[in-house]
């Protein structure tokens, strides 16, 4: 099994693959034959940093799979919101101010993106905070996916022998909330908008990207 810091390539370094991808896009926008029945691919050099975003991923907890998979899932809405940025480029739809504004608001998430590898591969190559970092964040994804609403009633099992009219799928009248209760429901509810405000803060501190998260109810 290869080492972690080997899974990035030596020459995948993030500042040398930073791309250009809204520049080249709308540079050929009108020279450019359209398929208006299928949208066309994003361009390679998206891709491309896609791909090492991947194997950035990866490497920073160690190949484990389950962390990996959680990462990834953290990451992708940010670089759905990406393609999407890309697509509207591409659109002739767009004024020239809306699409020189989301060519801003596209290096600003490149240069984000560029930090968030660094990030990753420091976590690949050493136990510090990177990789502590790192290490919460898929704990966090993983806490996300199971937490739910303690007010919500327990979900059921379906019984077949029991017939469609029977009590046990009879909805029970809500009990008065004991005092342990009512704090927990507004801990529940606090939480997330707490934990929200400390990651952007993070996120403007070093210029990065830390993904995002719904939670499930």
């Amino acid at each position: 099994m290869h080492a972690p810091h080997r899974l990035l390539a030596a020459d995948a370094r993030p500042h040398l693959f930073r791309v250009s991808t809204l520049r080249r896009v709308a540079q050929n926008v009108h020279t450019r034959a359209r398929n208006t029945e299928s949208p066309s691919p994003l361009p390679p050099t998206f891709r491309s940093f896609y791909r090492l975003f991947l194997r950035a991923t990866s490497a920073s907890v160690l190949a484990h799979p389950q962390a990996t998979s959680r990462l990834r899932h953290l990451w992708r809405p940010i670089f759905d919101d990406a393609a999407r940025a890309v697509r509207q480029v591409e659109s002739d739809s767009l004024s020239t101010d809306q699409r020189a504004a989301v060519m801003r608001w596209y290096t600003q998430w490149e240069d984000r993106m560029d930090n968030t590898i660094s990030l990753l591969c420091s976590s690949a190559t050493s136990r510090g905070l990177p990789h502590r970092i790192t290490h919460n964040l898929q704990q966090m994804a993983l806490v996300n996916c199971t937490v739910r609403d303690p007010l919500r009633p327990p979900k059921r099992s379906w019984r077949g022998q029991l017939p469609p009219n029977s009590t046990e799928y009879q909805r029970k009248p809500k009990k008065p909330q004991t005092p342990t209760q009512t704090e927990l429901y507004a801990l529940f509810r606090t939480t997330p908008r707490l934990l929200g405000e400390i990651v952007g803060m993070a996120e403007s501190w070093g210029r990065l990207s830390l993904g995002r998260t719904c939670r499930r109810h």
